[in-house]
């Protein structure tokens, strides 16, 4: 029976922050699945263990990490602009791994990240978003208005702080979003959101499922909400059947799937 690890270890992205690693699953898998958490996140969350611990025990190599500005890590937050020198960092350490094919399962600011990473740095395979804005900016969703003025209000930086997410001071100027990227990404996108989602609106992920260029899976949850927030123990069956669906197709034609449910179309 393959060794199962588990272990933490620092990498430092290219301009210089510290970031906050750990590894779970077989050294040798053959995958690697990195996991991009949310806003205001962080990869010791329970929900989001949950969901790394049971695609470990499936036979994956699962990285999780800290964004800058979250949890272990160093830095500040940024937003989505500077974190895919973050994401690159990980891919580039799953890569040294050795690992055959590299999957990067985002989760809203995660999933804006690795879109985002997909059209202008690459180097992975698949992506999978989740819950995932198609625009930088503030969504037409109450709580979304709430979180976007406590980013720009120095209270609510400094509570923000508290819990353990710190925010650039000066907010960036507006990056390019997965949206005005979509048609340079050519991997396979597998997109899931939840018609309950209350950041979110789930036309966010139809207009990404339009604009991407390459072979992509949307698949709307009913009953699902936002994010990490909505991480049951269900949702690692969901994301193998995705990845094993989106790797097949990795480098061949491709195709569409737009369905509520299924991952098998």
């Amino acid at each position: 029976m393959t060794d199962i690890r588990s272990g933490t270890e620092e990498v430092e992205t290219e301009d210089g922050v510290a970031l906050a690693t750990g590894v779970l699953g077989p050294p040798d898998a053959p995958v690697a699945l990195i996991l991009a958490h949310g806003f205001s996140m962080a990869s010791s969350d329970r929900r989001l263990a949950a969901v790394a611990g049971g695609l470990a025990e499936a036979g994956h190599a699962v990285y999780t990490f800290d964004f800058r500005g979250h949890g272990r890590s160093g830095g500040v937050c940024t937003l989505g602009e500077l974190e895919i020198h973050d994401l690159d960092a990980l891919v580039r350490l799953a890569r040294r791994e050795g690992h055959d094919r590299v999957v990067v399962i985002g989760a809203s600011m995660g999933g804006f990240v690795a879109l985002r990473h997909a059209a202008l740095l690459g180097g992975v395979d698949v992506v999978v978003a989740i819950s995932t804005p198609a625009t930088w900016g503030v969504s037409p969703r109450v709580r979304a208005r709430v979180l976007s003025l406590a980013v720009q209000n120095r209270i609510g930086r400094r509570i923000l702080s508290v819990r353990g997410t710190r925010v650039v001071d000066t907010l960036p100027e507006p990056p390019l979003s997965p949206s005005q990227l979509a048609d340079r990404i050519t991997i396979p996108v597998g997109l899931i959101h939840g018609a309950r989602d209350p950041y979110v609106p789930v036309e966010d992920a139809v207009l990404l499922h339009e604009r991407l260029a390459g072979p992509k899976r949307l698949v709307v949850l009913p009953e699902f909400g936002h994010a990490e927030a909505a991480y049951t123990p269900d949702l690692v069956g969901l994301l193998e059947s995705l990845v094993e669906v989106l790797l097949s197709v990795a480098g061949g034609d491709g195709g569409e799937c737009r369905d509520s449910l299924a991952t098998d179309c």
